[in-house]
C-alpha cells in the first residue's frame, strides 16, 4: 500500500483507531461509505473505511468497486497521511459482452484537524495498475480537491506510479484532502478487466461476490432483474 505523506516526517504512531466514519468514499457522486463530506479526523487518531459497491451504467455495463481508504493525523497538526487500496472491475452486461466506453469516478473525503500549521507541501505518489484484459484506449488519472496534485492520464498496459508535489492550505482549522480517481474503461474491455489503485496486484473479490464470468452468465440467462437481485444480496 502506498502512503501519501506531507514533507514533515511523522515519528508518532497512532495510539488508537477511530470508527466514527470521519472519512468518506463516493462512487460517481454517490456516497457509498463513511461521511461525505468528511468530518475532521482528530489528533492522535487513525481510521480506515472499507467499501464495496456495485453500479450499473446507463449503457447496461456493470462494475464492482471495492477496497478501503484510510488516514492518520499526528499529535500537533504538523503532519498527516492518507492511504487507499481499491479496485474497479468490469463485471459484464446483459449480453455478457465487451464494455462500452465507460468512466467510473471514485473519490475519497478527508479532513484533518490542525492548530498551528496553515500550509504544507504534500508529496504524492499514486501507485496502480491496469488488468491485462482492459482495452488499450483505457486511461486513469487523479486530482486532489479538483485541481491539486494531478497525475495522469496514464494508459495500459501494466503498472503506473506517477508522483508530484503540491501546496495545501488549511481553512477553519482543518486540512481538506479529497482525492478523486477517474477510471476510463475503453470500449471493448473484456469481462474481468480492472484498474487497481494503491498496489499493482489485483485484490481478491469481496466475500460473497460473484465471479465476473458467473455474473455474466446470470445476466445473459435471466436479464437485469436477476443482476439487480445479485447486487441487493451483496449489500444485505
Amino acid at each position: 500500500m502506498r502512503l501519501g505523506l506531507i514533507t514533515f516526517i511523522l515519528i508518532w504512531a497512532p495510539a488508537f483507531a477511530l470508527h466514527a466514519d470521519t472519512i468518506g468514499v463516493s462512487v460517481d457522486g454517490t456516497c457509498v461509505a463513511g461521511s461525505c463530506p468528511a468530518t475532521p479526523l482528530e489528533f492522535n487518531a487513525t481510521e480506515t473505511v472499507p467499501f464495496d459497491s456495485d453500479i450499473t451504467l446507463a449503457d447496461g455495463d456493470m462494475y464492482s468497486i471495492f477496497g478501503s481508504f484510510g488516514g492518520t493525523n499526528n499529535s500537533d497538526g504538523s503532519g498527516f497521511s492518507t492511504n487507499h487500496t481499491f479496485e474497479v472491475v468490469y463485471d459484464g452486461n446483459a449480453t455478457g459482452g465487451l464494455s462500452e466506453a465507460d468512466t467510473i469516478t471514485v473519490e475519497g473525503f478527508y479532513e484533518f484537524q490542525e492548530t498551528s500549521v496553515p500550509g504544507v507541501t504534500f508529496d504524492r505518489s499514486v501507485l496502480g495498475a491496469f488488468g491485462p484484459a482492459i482495452a488499450s484506449s483505457s486511461s486513469a488519472s487523479s486530482c486532489v480537491n479538483a485541481a491539486l496534485g494531478c497525475v495522469g492520464p496514464v494508459t495500459p498496459p501494466g503498472s503506473f506510479d506517477p508522483a508530484t508535489s503540491f501546496s495545501l492550505s488549511s481553512s477553519d482549522g482543518v486540512f481538506t484532502f479529497d482525492p478523486a480517481f477517474t477510471n476510463n474503461f475503453g470500449a471493448g474491455s473484456a469481462v474481468g478487466s480492472y484498474i487497481i489503485w494503491g498496489q499493482t496486484a489485483a485484490l481478491p473479490p469481496p466475500a460473497n461476490a460473484p465471479e465476473p464470468s458467473s455474473l455474466a452468465l446470470l445476466a445473459l440467462s435471466l436479464g437485469g432483474v436477476i443482476a439487480a437481485r445479485v447486487r441487493d444480496l451483496r449489500k444485505a
